[in-house]
């Protein structure tokens, strides 16, 4: 685990005192080790950052080469094993017990084809000096993030963007498009970042370059199987407790001690209670509260930890200090306005402190259904009776969904018309006609409305937002988050259930339910769903936006209309001042470094 970040010139040479300046942007990511790689010609350049937690031996090295090629890997292969015995029966020695070189063994012997024997989180790159290229490849659900450019005849990589802004020919600009992107879907989305030039590498892609022209294809190499299977409902229980515990097992290290983050919620207790009854692992568990708040989950964190047994670490918070939104804007390169992202941070560096790794239950709602806009009922408008049953009996166009989709997600609306009220000058001019032209891609005719709503947010929502809002909260404070509910085998034996085993009206993600059911006290049982959040007052400070707002860079270098943010204070449209109040925040950190 760490990151890494790298360099391709065409004219010149790299100088290594660059590469060293960019690795040392990801420092926070791999405290415990780094490596610089530098092609004989001095044309490639690649550096790592490493987090460990015990002494690092000589073959655990990065970046790691063998014959001609080169390899720096950011993330965890799980079923790394079993693919070096594969290759091991075919002939294949290694000289290490390290993934990063059954990833590089297995890229010699299958080629492209290793991505299919992967499963983990991982962004690596593969430098080949006898081809003169670089094979660039994404973990399936882009759990690890790959940034990349090209730019001056020069081609550049990251974990993040400060790892590419740092290179002094680089010139940074703002696109100006990103801006009506971030506002409308609370992160830069559509492979974009707020960057010209720069872009993701989309999860499930890898992407070859010639290191002499530049030139270079993206692929795909995975794409979520839609079939239905058909399978007896008595067995299904059983086979999901099977496979989360075949996941939560795998990466469990046995290297070194693994914590859990730990809500209360069913996701995490699932978890955590696995854990102590299922796998006999001593848990060190963390979680965060706040005083006088009525919904503070640390209460809930604490029945399951003495239920279960596990050691639990809390921090207790007075309140939600939002001076510390400066630090998150740097963390997280472009700008993404979950509220979730303070308490996120604040648990990750608890954790960092006892632990180097943790297990997380991101992906348990996108799969099960556990989202309010997964019900049937919610889909229609309105609280009646007639309004819920005809939502649940009505047919669902593209356009239903999607409609339906956005208001979901966007929490404080900006369509292209509400954008066009807001920006002003080139931010204004560079608003889509449809700023959520993105999801088109993402449609399925062949799925029904739920399964079309849980493939949106496994593609769009859970890995453009919720997966980089725990990377980077985690990875601020080198601390590596696991999603055992992301494992390959479980998600896609969950998405080819019929939906029915899966979700039911009036109970809140039933598989889970079931395996707690008298492993955790009723009270955990019986919560109703709470996002992972603090007390409503930190993002309804009007005083503080109006403070932070009217008087801040957005307005006084002509991005915001001042009077359109005194409309929001005045109608307290808390959501869309949230946005702003983040899009801010982030102007100051990075626009003033850039052009001043």
């Amino acid at each position: 685990m760490g990151g890494i970040s790298g360099k391709v010139v065409i004219e010149g040479k790299i100088q290594k005192t660059e590469l060293e300046k960019s690795s040392e942007q990801l420092q926070h990511r791999g405290p415990n080790d780094h490596g610089i790689f530098v092609s004989e010609d001095n044309k490639i350049g690649l550096t790592h950052r490493k987090i460990s937690a015990i002494d690092l031996s000589q073959e655990e090295k990065q970046p790691m080469t063998i014959g001609h090629l080169t390899i720096v890997f950011n993330g965890k292969v799980y079923n790394y094993l079993e693919i070096k015995a594969e290759l091991q029966k075919a002939g294949v020695q290694f000289n290490s017990n390290t993934d990063t070189e059954v990833i590089l063994r297995g890229y010699q012997f299958w080629n492209k084809g290793i991505l299919q024997q992967l499963k983990g989180m991982f962004a690596f790159v593969i430098y080949d000096d006898q081809k003169k290229n670089l094979f660039i490849a994404r973990d399936k659900l882009g759990i690890k993030p790959l940034f990349y450019a090209f730019q001056n005849k020069n081609f550049y990589f990251g974990s993040e963007l400060k790892a590419i802004h740092c290179f002094p020919e680089f010139n940074a600009q703002i696109q100006a498009s990103s801006v009506s992107l971030f506002l409308a879907n609370r992160f830069v989305s559509n492979q974009q970042t707020m960057w010209q030039d720069i872009y993701k590498l989309p999860a499930a892609h890898f992407m070859t370059i010639d290191t002499h022209s530049l030139s270079f294809q993206i692929e795909r190499y995975w794409v979520l199987s839609k079939q239905i299977i058909d399978i007896n409902q008595d067995e299904v229980q059983d086979k999901f407790e099977e496979l989360l515990i075949a996941s939560l097992s795998k990466q469990l290290d046995g290297k070194e001690q693994v914590g859990a983050f730990l809500s209360g919620g069913l996701d995490s207790s699932s978890l955590v209670m696995l854990m102590q009854n299922q796998l006999n692992y001593p848990t060190q568990a963390f979680s965060i509260g706040f005083e006088k708040w009525n919904d503070s989950e640390d209460k809930y964190a604490k029945m399951v930890a003495k239920h279960t047994g596990a050691k639990l670490d809390v921090l207790k918070l007075k309140e939600i200090d939002l001076s510390i939104m400066p630090t998150l804007m740097y963390h997280y390169d472009d700008p993404i306005a979950d509220i979730s992202i303070l308490p996120t941070y604040a648990v990750s560096q608890l954790a960092s402190q006892n632990v180097k790794a943790v297990v997380s239950g991101e992906g348990a709602d996108e799969l099960l259904g556990g989202y309010w806009w997964h019900k049937a009922e919610n889909f229609q408008p309105g609280s009646n009776f007639f309004s819920k049953w005809w939502s649940k009996i009505s047919p669902k166009s593209q356009k239903d969904i999607k409609n339906h989709y956005i208001h979901a997600m966007s929490m404080g609306l900006y369509d292209s018309k509400e954008l066009r009220k807001a920006l002003v000058g080139t931010y204004k001019a560079a608003v889509p006609d449809d700023v959520f032209a993105h999801l088109d891609e993402l449609f399925h005719s062949e799925l029904s409305t739920l399964k079309q709503i849980q493939y949106l947010d496994i593609h769009h929502f859970m890995g453009e937002l919720v997966l980089i809002k725990v990377e980077r909260g985690s990875m601020a404070h080198g601390l590596e988050a696991r999603a055992p509910f992301l494992d390959d085998d479980l998600l896609e034996w969950i998405f080819s259930l019929p939906e029915k085993y899966y979700i039911q009206e009036g109970v809140q993600k039933p598989l889970l339910q079931n395996l707690l059911k008298g492993r955790v006290p009723d009270a955990i049982l019986q919560r109703p769903k709470q996002g992972f959040v603090g007390p409503d007052i930190f993002y309804k400070n009007y005083d503080l936006y109006q403070s932070t707002l009217m008087t801040g860079r957005l307005v006084s270098e002509q991005v915001v209309k001042k009077s359109y943010i005194r409309q929001l204070l005045l109608t307290r449209d808390h959501w869309r001042l949230w946005k702003l109040f983040v899009l801010e925040h982030w102007w100051r950190v990075w626009v003033p470094a850039i052009t001043d």
